[in-house]
């Protein structure tokens, strides 16, 4: 399983992929999938962390990673702005690339998706993150979509 470097690696590759993504209008769908899968790894990254207070591995399907995310208080306002990504990337993969235009634009999925739920992720996240994971992720974040 990856570690939490490992995971926060990817979280930030996948920012890359999603800011050039965006740079192209007409696939905001892959952009809000992408983004969906760079909090995935921000959780992954967290659950990796504490997977020894947690007594368990990280590693977890999508139902049980949101019902650790729902469950948890502690994870909460995590929940709160990732479930919104889970949906839009679902909505993404299962519509086709014009209904979903039509549904979220690029502009939409940077306003809404990225600079709204991703950055809550982020700065939740940082907090039971280590110091150095919080600092990457944020930079990342700032450098990609500011």
């Amino acid at each position: 399983m990856p570690t939490e470097p490992e995971h926060i690696k990817q979280a930030v590759h996948n920012m890359k992929a999603t800011r050039y993504l965006l740079e192209r209008p007409d696939f905001s769908d892959w952009a809000a999938t992408v983004i969906f899968y760079t909090a995935l790894h921000i959780v992954e990254a967290l659950f990796f962390r504490e997977a020894a207070r947690l007594n368990r591995k990280h590693g977890h399907s999508h139902e049980e990673r949101e019902q650790m995310l729902k469950g948890t208080g502690r994870y909460k306002n995590i929940y709160r702005h990732y479930r919104p990504l889970q949906s839009a990337s679902v909505k993404a993969r299962y519509l086709d690339g014009a209904t979903f235009a039509s549904h979220m634009s690029a502009k939409q999925v940077q306003d809404e998706l990225i600079k709204g739920h991703l950055w809550k992720v982020i700065q939740t996240a940082s907090r039971f993150l280590s110091d150095s994971s919080g600092k990457v992720l944020q930079k990342a974040f700032k450098q990609t979509f500011s």
